[in-house]
């Protein structure tokens, strides 16, 4: 009888320190585990990339552009390879993404800004959006670049898309050169100073010289 009652007090204080070291356990566990990091309204979480960041799985910049075709919203077709020599910016969005539409009219006054130095704007619509879907979209946000509509994310899958609204800034000789996913406000400007990087310096003629078309006597 004595044997018996030594090893169930024996097995009790073995349950005690069990029960102990455990709780003691989960207090380190509970020190050690950092704390989330507090954001402010309109500033990016640790987890969201800054702008131009490379995020895993898309394109990084210094990898060549896919080239691809696609069906053009007001009609026709657009081949990438045919705007080899040119400036850019593919903007990947949907009409149900309320960034994009704030985005756009950012991406319009870039694109009226610098067309004339040979910067093309285009974009693209992802997750299957109705033609008619596009449309009521575009009659919000005005936009005068070409769109693009691309139906079961063939483009976009080349681009390795994982976010709207995506930038992707494709230099002259057919490099990306520049790539933001999502959208916060004032990343415009970070997209306009690599695009004016990529466009390179303004050429300008000098006092007195001809142009290549000019002819004696011209004005």
């Amino acid at each position: 009888m004595a044997g018996r009652s030594r090893n169930l007090l024996c097995l009790l204080a073995a349950t005690a320190i069990l029960i102990t070291g455990a709780g003691l356990r989960s207090r380190e566990w509970a020190a050690e585990a950092p704390s989330p990091t507090p954001t402010t309204p309109g500033t990016r979480s640790p987890a969201t990339p800054a702008p131009g960041t490379p995020v895993p799985g898309t394109l990084v910049p210094g990898s060549r552009a896919p080239l691809f075709s696609a069906r053009k919203l007001d009609g026709g077709t657009l081949a990438l390879a045919s705007l080899r020599g040119q400036v850019v910016l593919l903007n990947f969005w949907a009409p149900a993404c309320p960034p994009c539409r704030i985005e756009m009219p950012e991406l319009e006054k870039i694109h009226r800004r610098y067309a004339d130095r040979g910067l093309r704007v285009i974009g693209i619509t992802e997750m299957d959006p109705s033609r008619e879907q596009v449309l009521g979209a575009l009659k919000e946000v005005v936009v005068t670049y070409p769109v693009l509509l691309d139906p079961g994310a063939r483009v976009g899958s080349l681009y390795a898309i994982v976010a709207h609204p995506t930038s992707v800034l494709i230099d002259a000789r057919g490099i990306v050169c520049y790539v933001n996913v999502g959208y916060l406000r004032g990343e415009e400007k970070d997209i306009e100073q690599a695009i004016l990087q990529a466009l390179g310096p303004r050429r300008t003629r000098s006092a007195g010289t001809r142009s290549p078309d000019a002819r004696d006597g011209g004005p």
